[in-house]
Parts: C-alpha cells; sequence; structure tokens
C-alpha cells in the first residue's frame, strides 16, 4: 500500500491523539533516562490494521505528532512522510501475538540493557516486578535488530501476561493497554534491573517465593493501571484505543 494512502477516514482522531501521546512520551521518556539519541521505539495500536509508530532514525527532541507514521498490521505505511521504526516488524508481531496490548515501549534504557548483554532474566527480588505481570522478566533470543527473527524470538520469550522482555544483547520491550502503562512498566523494569544488577554484584539476593509473589499479585490485580503515575489518566484493564 503506497505511503501517500490516507489512514481510515473513520479514525483521524484517534490517529491524531495516538500522534500527540507518541510525540509527548518520547519527550519524557527522553527525560526520563529511558530514551537517548534516536534509539528505542514506541507505537499505538488503534485497531487491528492501524498502528502508528515513532519515525526512524529521529531524535526524540526533534519528533512531533506530524512525523509519527501510520503502519499496517504487516508493517506497510499508510500515513506519513518518515520511514516507520526499523522494529516496525516486532511491533506488528506481537500486536498480532497479543490482542491485550494496544501500546508498545522499546527502550536500550541502561540498567535492563545490561542484564539483556548478560542474558539474564530479572527474578522476583523486589514485589515491584508485579507490574509486569509475572514473577521473572525473561530474555529473547539474539537476533539482528529489525529483523523478523527478531520479531520471533521476542513472540516467543513475551507471552500473556507478561508486559515486560528483555531482548539479549539489545535491550527492553515492555506493553499494556495504554502507552502511559507500557511506559510506566518500562521504567519499573530499569528500577528494578538496577537493583538485581547492584545485588548480584555484592552477593546473593534473596528471591521472593512463588508464595509472597501470589499475595503481592493478588494485591496487585486491585490496582488501577499504571498510567496514573506519570501524569496520565487512568483506564479501563483490558484493550483500549487513544
Amino acid at each position: 500500500m503506497p505511503a501517500s494512502q490516507p489512514a481510515p477516514s473513520r479514525q483521524p482522531g484517534q490517529i491524531a491523539e495516538a500522534s500527540r501521546q507518541l510525540a509527548a512520551m518520547g519527550r519524557h521518556l527522553l527525560a526520563r533516562g529511558l530514551l537517548s539519541q534516536t534509539s528505542g521505539n514506541m507505537s499505538i495500536r488503534i485497531s487491528d490494521d492501524v498502528i502508528c509508530i515513532t519515525p526512524s532514525s529521529m531524535p526524540y527532541d526533534e519528533i512531533g505528532p506530524a512525523d509519527i507514521v501510520v503502519v499496517d498490521r504487516s508493517g506497510h505505511p499508510v500515513r506519513g512522510t518518515r520511514k516507520p521504526s526499523s522494529e516496525t516488524p516486532l511491533h506488528c508481531l506481537a500486536y498480532r501475538s497479543r490482542p491485550d496490548v494496544s501500546a508498545i515501549v522499546h527502550t536500550h534504557s541502561p540498567m535492563a540493557t545490561t542484564l539483556a548483554i548478560l542474558g539474564t532474566p530479572i527474578p522476583a527480588v523486589h514485589y515491584m516486578i508485579a507490574v509486569t505481570g509475572v514473577t521473572t522478566v525473561p530474555v529473547a533470543e539474539y537476533a539482528t535488530y529489525g529483523t523478523e527473527q527478531l520479531a520471533r524470538n521476542v513472540r516467543a520469550a513475551f507471552g500473556a501476561p507478561a508486559r515486560a522482555v528483555l531482548l539479549a544483547n539489545h535491550g527492553l520491550v515492555t506493553a499494556g493497554p495504554t502507552l502511559a502503562d507500557a511506559a510506566f512498566v518500562a521504567e519499573a523494569v530499569e528500577t528494578l534491573a538496577g537493583f538485581y544488577y547492584r545485588a548480584i554484584v555484592a552477593g546473593a539476593p534473596n528471591i521472593l517465593s512463588p508464595e509472597q509473589m501470589a499475595e503481592v499479585m493478588a494485591k496487585y490485580q486491585d490496582k488501577e493501571p499504571a498510567a496514573a503515575a506519570i501524569g496520565a489518566p487512568a483506564r479501563p484493564r483490558g484493550r483500549t484505543t487513544p
């Protein structure tokens, strides 16, 4: 489908809002140290065949709503003048595999990427891991960035209800029902990775038991989505659109 073809007419408002959110979140995560220069990417799914994604090779403090690219479920651009992120295959396959997910954040944040380079999953060393939906953040096998193989490796390691996966020798991918939720999980995992790295350098960290984590998970199920913690309105659980 040519890049000049317009997106479906019923969705311009949703696309405009998603584009605004992506541009604003890029600046937010840049300021928080989770993004740097042009590394990382983010997307929001509007529908099964409409995805808004950040552009390739553009600094986050320069990205505006007009720079966001709209692609279809196969990653083909349908709106926008810029090239979509090189990790578009990863985003598209994740959405096709995870109907519970409506937003994805991919970062090369320092501590999470350090553990990804070590090939070290993050266990339940702190109860905050509950925000990831699982008790161990797994590591997807390495593949060259931007490839279908990397997308497949992420899919294999990133089944529901997980909201975070490390990418071996690469970085971190997080997901959620909203962009704000996915970003919150990315920041939580970065903090958690820092705790775990310092603990394993100092000695043998204590790991919370399955029984302890089950209690924590039960408490987290009663919480509102994490979006409000970084300035976005809380939204209902499950798949949402902007």
